[in-house]
């Protein structure tokens, strides 16, 4: 069987993100960066980070048929639906979520469960037996903070778990690229002073 994610969590403090994951999650990516500026700064570059900062991004979505507006900041194209914002603490963390299946393209004829609420995410999930969630999240860092960013996946049933390994073969490599992006451009925000606390 295709698994292209960790059986293990990493090993790092407890967060927001871990209140959404279920017993069965799995780790799909993890990357960090250095920032060089205070934590709130850091993590206000990456919510305020706009898709128009970030133009390979944006073909990349394109090309993937997800709907988005240059100006959109991180922070709204990640809770605009499909995605859902689930919890925000303004000085540490943003967690976000989707329902799956992720391989759907604009015009599917399938129906994808979309949760109107952070309260009906889990129910959402435990019915479309397929959910992703992910964060941002700053940490203290040497002179700065260390912002970081986690992928976990949550998966019912063998036919669900195929399917995703296929898709995440071929989507995981540029997932990996647009996460490692939006940290560098945001590290640039936060380094240049565009960010004002």
């Amino acid at each position: 069987m295709l698994s292209p994610y960790a059986w293990t969590r990493p090993a790092r403090p407890a967060c927001a993100i871990d209140r959404w994951l279920g017993p069965g999650a799995r780790l799909l990516e993890r990357h960090e960066i250095a920032v060089a500026a205070p934590m709130a700064v850091a993590l206000q570059a990456v919510e305020r980070l706009s898709l128009r900062d970030v133009p390979v991004v944006r073909t990349l979505l394109a090309l993937r048929g997800i709907p988005f507006s240059a100006g959109t900041t991180l922070r709204e194209f990640f809770g605009t639906p499909p995605f859902l914002l689930l919890e925000e603490d303004p000085s540490r963390e943003m967690v976000f979520g989707v329902v799956g299946p992720f391989w759907q393209v604009r015009g599917s004829r399938v129906p994808r469960i979309v949760p109107s609420s952070a309260a009906g995410f889990a129910e959402a999930a435990r019915r479309s037996g397929l959910a992703a969630v992910g964060n941002f999240r700053v940490e203290p860092g040497g002179s700065g903070a260390r912002l970081w960013t986690e992928t976990w996946v949550q998966i019912s049933g063998p036919r669900a778990r195929i399917a995703f390994g296929a898709y995440w073969l071929a989507i995981g490599p540029f997932s990996a690229w647009i996460r490692r992006m939006f940290l560098r451009a945001a590290r640039a925000r936060a380094e240049t002073g565009e960010v004002r606390i």
